[in-house]
């Protein structure tokens, strides 16, 4: 789970930020989600993991009160969580959970799955992203990488159904993208920011040629899911 590092404004990265193309897909995809009829209105969204809470005017267009959740030591977080990622909330608390980028750092994912599902209301909704071909990225370990096969039977198994899956990034454009990171540091430090911009552009127009094509080689993962019971 997340600390409180700045980890800059996921919703606008800079034009030479070097995971641009991933965070606007990511935000394009979550957007999706918000203003689809398959995630409904509800009054509390829980933050699970939140780091500083990039996608909270997201989803407040949905939910009336944002809580953020996280280790101690993050400031932004409005509940610091239990040992083993124990939420300190009565169950069935909540109408959504917002799980970004946090599956792949927890050491037990199905009992941070099943945390999400007690916290959740009955028919509660659950929208998960996670990786599935990224660099190592330790915050502060990184366990876990997945195929949607996986994940999918992880959320099975914690008691969620899927309801929406989303990619972002398809095989040509995770190759480039790791390309990229394993180069990075060896160009002269002039270099660098031409270097991404053209790097990630080229993923963009990448992307352009199929928007909607559910990849089982991608970066990231964006599901909907619905609590079973």
């Amino acid at each position: 789970m997340s600390n409180s590092l700045d980890r800059g404004d996921r919703l606008h990265p800079g034009r030479c930020d070097r995971t641009r193309r991933v965070l606007e897909l990511l935000a394009e995809k979550l957007e999706r989600i918000v203003q689809s009829d398959l995630l409904p209105h509800g009054e509390r969204l829980f933050d699970y993991g939140c780091g500083n809470k990039p996608y909270r005017s997201l989803l407040r267009a949905k939910f009336a009160e944002y809580v953020g959740g996280d280790l101690a030591g993050n400031q932004h977080a409005d509940v610091v969580l239990g040992p083993g990622g124990v939420v300190p909330v009565q169950n069935e608390s909540f109408d959504c959970v917002l799980s970004s980028q946090v599956l792949e750092h927890v050491i037990e994912p199905t009992s941070y799955l099943r945390e999400s599902g007690r916290i959740l209301k009955a028919k509660g909704h659950l929208i998960l992203t996670t990786h599935g071909m990224w660099p190592y990225h330790p915050d502060p370990v990184d366990y876990w990488r997945w195929t949607i096969e996986g994940l999918e039977f992880e959320l099975r198994r914690a008691g969620f159904e899927p309801i929406s899956v989303q990619s972002v990034l398809g095989p040509e454009s995770c190759a480039l993208q790791l390309w990229q990171d394993a180069t990075f540091e060896r160009l002269p430090r002039w270099i660098q920011p031409p270097y991404t911009w053209a790097i990630q552009s080229l993923i963009g127009l990448i992307e352009q040629r199929h928007p909607n094509k559910l990849s089982k080689d991608a970066a990231v993962y964006v599901i909907l899911a619905r609590k079973s019971s």
